[in-house]
């Protein structure tokens, strides 16, 4: 169905714009995804896309393959500039559905477990690095940064819709499973990160940005790492971290 919505009174539009904060998410379990690649790149992966939400002048002038089943709105410029989450809005938001499905680490494939991460950019940088290296998924503790913030999302740069992502999964449980639980760390037990065993499943830790990883985390770990930093800087991007740490163990599986 196709609506026009012309006023910010309107509920849809509210609701709309309520997508924008974590509480409206968390409670709906609504999220939204902005632009049109991203758009497309939900469609192709057949997310449950609920509501297209368009510009007048996106819906006028853009040639765009609409999802089937999914309502379109269109709303006037002037007010639709208030539900975008970037400085220069495309004109086309989906809303989806979250999906919040009980998967659990396979024992075969290697995932990386993000412990506190607060930066929706890193986190987003991370989904997509995950991919690409051929990851299982990205695992995220239950105090991360929401991992349906907008520059999440957007940051994955449409992984986000092709790999596994778990909350607060059990390393306990994955550790029963096989995996060796790998932490990130700059202290003196530390191994060299390209000559620790990371042949085998592993999980791969990446901590907060300021105050690394947390102490119930090291404490059940297998191997503690560490990535040479030979200048003056203190640490790297934790999104740098773990591209280097998924690679690594990528590498030591195709010899």
């Amino acid at each position: 169905m196709l609506y026009n919505i012309l006023s910010s009174r309107n509920e849809k539009y509210k609701f709309f714009k309520s997508l924008k904060t974590k509480k409206a998410r968390t409670l709906s379990g609504y999220y939204t995804v902005e632009g049109k690649k991203s758009v497309s790149d939900a469609i192709d992966a057949s997310e449950k896309i609920t509501a297209v939400v368009v510009s007048g002048s996106f819906y006028d002038n853009e040639d765009f393959e609409y999802p089937q089943n999914s309502d379109i709105y269109v709303i006037s410029d002037d007010i639709f500039i208030n539900l975008s989450s970037t400085q220069s809005p495309q004109g086309i938001i989906a809303v989806l559905q979250q999906n919040n499905n009980e998967i659990t680490p396979n024992g075969i494939d290697d995932y990386i477990y993000c412990d506190r991460i607060q930066d929706p950019g890193n986190l987003g940088t991370i989904i997509r690095t995950a991919d690409a290296a051929g990851f299982g998924g990205v695992i995220l503790s239950d105090d991360c940064v929401d991992l349906y913030n907008p520059k999440t999302v957007r940051s994955s740069m449409g992984s986000f819709f092709h790999i596994q992502k778990l909350i607060n999964q059990n390393l306990p449980e994955c550790k029963k499973q096989g995996y060796s639980i790998v932490c990130g760390v700059l202290s003196d037990n530390a191994i060299e990160y390209t000559k620790a065993d990371l042949s085998k499943p592993v999980i791969i830790v990446i901590g907060n940005e300021a105050n690394g990883i947390s102490e119930e985390v090291l404490e059940m770990s297998d191997i503690f790492v560490k990535i040479p930093i030979d200048g003056k800087a203190e640490s790297l991007n934790a999104a740098v971290a773990g591209a280097l740490l998924m690679y690594e163990a990528r590498r030591q599986k195709k010899i």
